[in-house]
């Protein structure tokens, strides 16, 4: 019988942030210069972004251990961006994370602004993906020697998406939810922080539960952009947050929401209804995470039911195959080869091919 657990549904958050100013600055300066503005980025950012966490975590009484204990990971760093990945268990767990990115991005902002005469800012994006569907974690098969889906385990299993939580920078992420995410940043400003409407849709949960979560970030409803391969590439929900520096130009920014008729104040239960409707029509995932980690699990999602459906048909199989090639096995060694039919074995790596196919 092969020895495998299904990987459990998860949500991961995604949080990128991103050097602006840096071409213009690299072209200006010598390289001295600039490299010392890159190396502060590349070092200090992710070290405030995990104090700041820290500080968070402790003024939300309902933060499990375990929670307060997954600091921010570094995922990759692509030129001047920094993308960060983490498993999040709950509403009061994505929102401490989110609280605490959007405050690093103000105060590390702010200090790039002062060291380099306003020459260097920063810019976020930030959005939600489940696994191990409809998304899924590839490893980095960097050397060749292990299996970029499974690693070492013939199916993906739950100790596989583990290594996946505790390393991420061994792994490569690829779905539709990761596509998403990627394609909304071209709306990120210095003055606003992109949000996915999966990740929108949690935070407008967390703010709904605010006793419970300490969440109080407001959400603004910004426009509809198109995006391609993004919801059959008609009209797409724009959400940002403010990361404003300025009180002064934040008032600047509310005079003219007004103006424009646009909502100044943020309608969570609107808002939430209208994201989750999106997200159902479109047949966009819709991110599950239970209000605090000691709540019960939440219902699965549909797609996750049907993953491990077709996860255990697979398990089946390989058990199957394995029970073969022990059988076989034993008949070579007591001389009696014929109990096990040459074309079954052949077919052992045409299943193995198949199950690696369904489950990707």
């Amino acid at each position: 019988m092969l020895e495998v657990e299904a990987p459990e549904y998860r949500v991961r958050l995604f949080l990128s942030v991103d050097l602006t100013g840096s071409t213009d600055f690299k072209s200006k300066n010598n390289s001295t210069a600039w490299l010392k503005a890159f190396q502060r980025f590349y070092g200090e950012f992710p070290k405030t972004f995990i104090s700041i966490y820290e500080d968070v975590c402790g003024h939300i009484p309902q933060m499990a251990e375990i929670e307060k204990a997954n600091f921010p990971k570094v995922w990759k760093t692509i030129g001047d961006e920094i993308i960060f990945v983490n498993r999040v268990y709950s509403l009061c767990h994505v929102s401490a994370y989110v609280t605490a990115f959007v405050e690093t991005l103000k105060r590390f902002g702010q200090e790039l602004q002062l060291s380099y005469n306003y020459k260097l800012n920063t810019k976020g994006n930030a959005w939600v993906a489940a696994f191990p569907s409809p998304n899924c974690s590839i490893r980095l098969s960097i050397d060749g020697r292990l299996d970029p889906i499974n690693g070492t385990d013939e199916l993906p299993s739950e100790k596989s998406e583990c290594d996946v939580d505790q390393n991420p920078r061994f792994f490569d992420f690829l779905g539709k939810g990761i596509d998403g995410g990627f394609r909304i940043a071209r709306n990120s400003t210095i003055n606003t922080l992109t949000v996915s409407p999966g990740l929108a849709y949690l935070l407008c949960k967390a703010r709904k539960n605010v006793d419970t979560t300490q969440f109080i970030i407001d959400l603004h409803f910004a426009e509809m952009q198109e995006f391609k391969g993004v919801a059959n590439g008609e009209p797409y929900p724009i959400i940002t947050i403010d990361t404003t520096r300025d009180e002064k130009r934040k008032n600047l920014i509310s005079q003219q929401r007004k103006l424009l008729k646009s909502h100044s104040d943020f309608d969570v239960d609107g808002l939430t209804a209208y994201l989750g409707d999106f997200l159902d029509f479109y047949k966009i995932e819709k991110p599950l995470l239970k209000i605090q980690y000691n709540n019960n699990t939440e219902p699965f999602p549909d797609h996750y039911t049907e993953y491990l459906h077709e996860w255990n048909a697979q398990k089946a199989q390989l058990s199957n195959i394995q029970d073969m090639e022990a059988a076989s096995g034993n008949a070579d060694r007591d001389g009696d080869a014929d109990i096990i039919d040459v074309n079954e074995e052949r077919t052992a790596e045409d299943v193995m091919m198949s199950i690696t196919d369904a489950l990707i």
